[in-house]
């Protein structure tokens, strides 16, 4: 297997733990066909879409907290899933995009707009009931960062160990990455975000179960995010997650490629809010499934949007 990284990565806060786990879905109050050819401004969307593989999803972009937490209860409603939710800014407020499915056969948990020790302290709760952390997004709001997460019992990759961290410089982020990676886990999950205009990073390894080849990157500025993007394409990798964030005033990504099989993706970053409507609706009604977005802020109004769709 192929591991590789690339700038720093980031204080570890949270903690390990060995798990293989399964209640049921709780609505928690909080909350290739092309490569990125041109990085066109991402789309988000506020339109509900029907997966290729008939399992019914909805995603929605630039809510408020209260438009997010009542999104959040309606779907729950209906036996959606939570499965992907990133936070931003718009004006200083937050603002949230996300994905949902009608998939929810292990039991779960999700929060958002929680500090550092919210967020730890959720954590720690969460995993002593046997929940594992499946998804961690860190966002600045103002010049502090918040969090949104997502638990849930499903039974751990491999022989069960995983780990999840958050808080982490750039520096502290690659020690951990070669640390864990060191010892055959593998990173599923990266967000960056900014906190007191510092790049600061929340991450997840887990055990894997396949020996897919994977490459990881993070404090990429637009230019070299493409550059790296072409190239893995090029080596037949696929993106599975990106994360844009921004720190002075300048965009940069965080993302993770991998070898798995694929029947077909496209990825977009830099997207305006209209743009990644577009896309949105134009790969939607290809047949492809939205499984990524990522929600930043350029400026005071600019949010933008990193997305990847597959088959």
């Amino acid at each position: 297997m192929l591991f590789l990284s690339l700038p720093a990565l980031g204080r570890a806060i949270t903690l390990l733990c060995s798990l293989t786990a399964v209640l049921s879905a709780s609505a928690a109050p909080t909350a290739k066909p092309s490569p990125d050819a041109n990085p066109l401004p991402d789309a988000s969307s506020s339109s509900p879409g029907i997966s290729p593989r008939a399992v019914p999803w909805v995603a929605r972009h630039g809510l408020t907290s209260a438009q997010y937490q009542s999104t959040f209860n309606s779907l729950v409603s209906q036996g959606y899933k939570l499965t992907y939710v990133t936070g931003y800014t718009y004006n200083s407020d937050p603002r949230y995009a996300a994905i949902w499915e009608k998939s929810a056969p292990y039991a779960w948990v999700a929060r958002h707009g929680m500090s550092s020790a919210q967020y730890q302290s959720a954590f720690d709760s969460y995993v002593a009931q046997g929940y594992r952390p499946r998804h961690v997004a860190g966002y600045a709001v103002g010049n502090t960062a918040q969090f949104a997460a997502i638990w849930d019992k499903s039974p751990a990759p491999g022989n069960g160990a995983w780990v999840a961290r958050h808080g982490m410089t750039g520096a502290q982020y690659q020690a951990e990455f070669d640390k864990w990676v060191g010892q055959g886990l593998k990173l599923v999950h990266v967000s960056g975000y900014a906190e007191a205009g510092q790049a600061k990073y929340a991450a997840l390894w887990e055990r894997p179960s396949d020996g897919y080849a994977w490459v990881a990157r993070h404090g990429m500025t637009s230019a070299q995010y493409q550059a790296a993007f072409n190239t893995y394409a090029g080596q037949g990798y696929r993106p599975v997650r990106v994360s844009g964030y921004v720190v002075g005033g300048v965009d940069y990504y965080a993302a993770i490629w991998d070898k798995a099989p694929s029947a077909g993706w496209v990825a977009r970053h830099g997207l305006t809010s209209a743009q990644y409507q577009a896309e949105f609706d134009k790969w939607v009604g290809q047949g492809f499934k939205l499984t990524v977005v990522s929600g930043y802020t350029i400026g005071a109004t600019g949010d933008r949007y990193a997305a990847i769709w597959s088959k």
